[in-house]
């Protein structure tokens, strides 16, 4: 019954959000890729905020029933029947008239497994699309890259005659992608053959600061958050925003307004005069390299005596799991004095970690086993890099962790759907 009831409010949503589109016409930004889509929606919405009437995808509504929820402005009710029925009538009404309907769209959208972006791009006809990255992500449902490649360029291949495609110039994947377009694309990334690109970059605690270069443009820019990954997001943003008519200048202005997301490489004060990496939001190959790159940049800068870095399963890799655990183990022994392991497929990491450096990595099954441990292993002054899958819950890590409890509300899956989880 449950499964019906969905299918029906699914169903409702795609033609009220393909209504409100045909209605209000508005622009559309589409964002997918296998890392980094919510940092690049909220780079493009902290950027174009001040200029343009914008709305962006809230938290993870990127499927089925998040973007429809995005155009038409709600939030979900969950299991509530009368919240649904609030929406429906609701709609109804803006459908009418609604002076405030936003001009401009930003739209994160998740691909799981095939079919997922067809979906919803049967109402969604995007004017930019970005792709962030293709690297192996979801492999238990699409079992090579080359499928998630053909599934998230569908996004490119969606746009009109007039639409541009932002591409990340440093993944051969889109650079390739890009050459076969027959739409405007703007190459984004660090290598100076991109149409925009970042030189002289410095990572810092405190943020970044690096020179955006474009058409033969050079302006000098910060972002007030860590690590390296988020130079990607504001390119991209910056790729948005002159090909909606902003200058450098202006673009590069708004920058101040961007702030790091829960999850996603969050410095925190930890007890024992530690610091905290908190990166727990999800996991994946390249995300997790990331990561140990950003730690090892700021155990550089902060002097820090040891880098201990937490690491638990990196989940739906198929067939590729074993051995992408195992080199996440290898690189994580070379990068950090500690390695701890959480999971049933992070005894691959523990594995990686020992036969690199013949030394004892940790091992726990699960995070509550970690986070009743944890503060007995560190060391005062420790630099901790805490990284997962959303379903090994490495948050829970953190909080036992941190110096200050009103903190906690600044983790992931701290309320809601997941406080008894």
């Amino acid at each position: 019954m449950r499964s019906v009831v969905l299918k029906v409010i699914t169903w409702k949503l795609k033609i009220i959000a393909k209504l409100f589109l045909f209605r209000y016409k508005p622009k559309i930004i589409g964002i997918t890729g296998s890392v980094g889509k919510s940092s690049a929606k909220e780079a493009v919405y902290a950027v174009l905020r001040s200029n343009f009437r914008v709305r962006r995808s809230l938290g993870s509504y990127n499927n089925e029933i998040g973007v429809p929820l995005t155009i038409l402005g709600e939030e979900s009710p969950g299991a509530n029947f009368f919240g649904w029925l609030a929406i429906f009538f609701k709609s109804a009404a803006n459908l009418i008239y609604d002076k405030d309907y936003p001009k401009i769209l930003v739209l994160e959208l998740g691909v799981d497994r095939p079919g997922d972006l067809e979906y919803l791009l049967s109402f969604i006809k995007p004017n930019l699309a970005i792709i962030t990255s293709i690297s192996p992500v979801h492999l238990e449902k699409m079992k090579t890259e080359a499928e998630i490649l053909k599934e998230k360029s569908k996004l490119a291949a969606a746009l009109s005659k007039k639409g541009t495609a932002i591409l990340n110039f440093d993944d051969p994947k889109l650079r390739e992608l890009g050459l076969k377009l027959k739409n405007k694309v703007i190459f984004y990334g660090l290598s100076g053959t991109a149409n925009i690109y970042a030189s002289e970059i410095k990572c810092e605690k405190l943020g970044i600061s690096f020179n955006i270069n474009y058409a033969g443009s050079v302006v000098p820019a910060a972002i007030p958050v860590f690590g390296k990954a988020m130079v990607y997001a504001v390119l991209a943003a910056s790729a948005v925003g002159v090909s909606l008519g902003m200058d450098l200048v202006n673009v590069t202005s708004k920058f101040k307004n961007i702030k790091g997301l829960k999850g996603r490489l969050k410095l925190f004060k930890g007890k024992k005069k530690a610091t905290i990496i908190d990166d727990s939001y999800n996991s994946s190959p390249i995300a997790a390299r990331l990561a140990l790159s950003a730690a090892g940049e700021l155990r550089e800068e902060i002097k820090a005596r040891r880098l201990v870095v937490v690491l638990g399963d990196m989940l739906e890799l198929g067939e590729i799991s074993r051995r992408a655990h195992i080199n996440l183990g290898r690189e994580a022994a070379n990068a950090a004095d500690l390695v701890i392991a959480v999971g049933k497929e992070a005894k691959n990491i523990q594995l990686g970690a020992e036969l690199t450096k013949e030394k004892d990595a940790l091992w726990f099954p699960d995070s509550s086993a970690v986070a009743a441990k944890i503060l007995g292993i560190i060391k005062k002054g420790d630099l901790i890099l805490i990284k997962g899958s959303q379903g090994v819950r490495m948050e829970k890590i953190t909080e036992v962790m941190l110096k200050n409890k009103k903190d906690i509300k600044k983790l992931p899956r701290m309320g809601g759907y997941w406080k008894n989880k």
